[in-house]
């Protein structure tokens, strides 16, 4: 039933708001180029609304697979897909701890901000290793666990079992009150841009599953299970208690 709920969720997140390209692009650039991916085979777990998907399929991938547990999302990638003209990419409703292919099966596997988000985020990983060629790359961005998380789980545990009709009206008011906040205290630039802080109060706040990770944590299993770590940002977001950390691994 988690599951289910994390599905249905996104069905009302990614089927209202979609990150603009332009700034998703330049996130993506963080990590990748056009001649690394180039006629690469490529699975984005967890792809919501398939921008990254669509950043990867436009820059020259061979074939990229999106895959999510919501359908609205799904459909939300399917249409901008082909708004995009593309026909390198294709979209399928899947579970991240069951996957349906083959061991070392993709040349890139890209889970931005989706693990955490799963009942077992560490079987995740592993499915996720396992569908890897060797010498292939592994993107994760996984929330980090601060001194502050346990604030963030009680407001979400709160505002999720508020009535769903409500969830926008109350995004919208957090939204106007916490703007100041952010505006004078932030400690940097969020590197993912294209997004409001509407947008993202519903995903902090509202989401059924949400697990916290020390960097450390996520370094040493990657590493347990044959990885090299080729990019690391410590914090993608505003605030540290927001933010993701982002690992960039290679297989060995």
């Amino acid at each position: 039933m988690n599951k289910e709920k994390v599905g249905r969720f996104y069905d009302v997140v990614w089927t209202e708001y979609i990150p603009e390209y332009p700034e998703t692009e330049k996130h993506w650039e963080l990590f990748y180029s056009e001649k690394e991916v180039k006629s690469k085979w490529v699975l984005d777990a967890g792809c919501g609304t398939g921008i990254f998907s669509i950043i990867f399929a436009n820059k020259g991938a061979g074939q990229v697979t999106g895959i999510d547990i919501s359908e609205g999302s799904l459909n939300t990638a399917r249409k901008l897909s082909k708004k995009f003209g593309l026909k390198n990419t294709r979209f399928e409703k899947q579970d991240m701890l069951a996957l349906p292919y083959e061991s070392e099966f993709f040349d890139i596997v890209w889970a931005w901000g989706t693990v955490h988000h799963t009942t077992d985020p560490l079987r995740a990983v592993n499915e996720l290793i396992r569908v890897l060629k060797k010498e292939g790359s592994l993107l994760l961005a996984v929330y980090t666990r601060t001194k502050l998380t346990f604030i963030h789980e009680i407001i979400r545990k709160t505002l999720v079992r508020t009535p769903r009709w409500s969830w926008k009206s109350l995004c919208k008011i957090l939204a106007f009150f916490l703007a100041p906040v952010v505006f004078l205290f932030k400690r940097r630039e969020k590197s993912r841009k294209g997004e409001t802080l509407e947008e993202l109060i519903m995903d902090w706040y509202f989401v059924p599953i949400r697990h916290y990770y020390k960097p450390e944590e996520i370094k040493n299993h990657l590493g347990k299970k044959g990885f090299i770590i080729e990019n690391f940002l410590a914090a993608s977001g505003r605030f540290n208690s927001t933010s993701n950390f982002i690992y960039k691994a290679r297989k060995k």
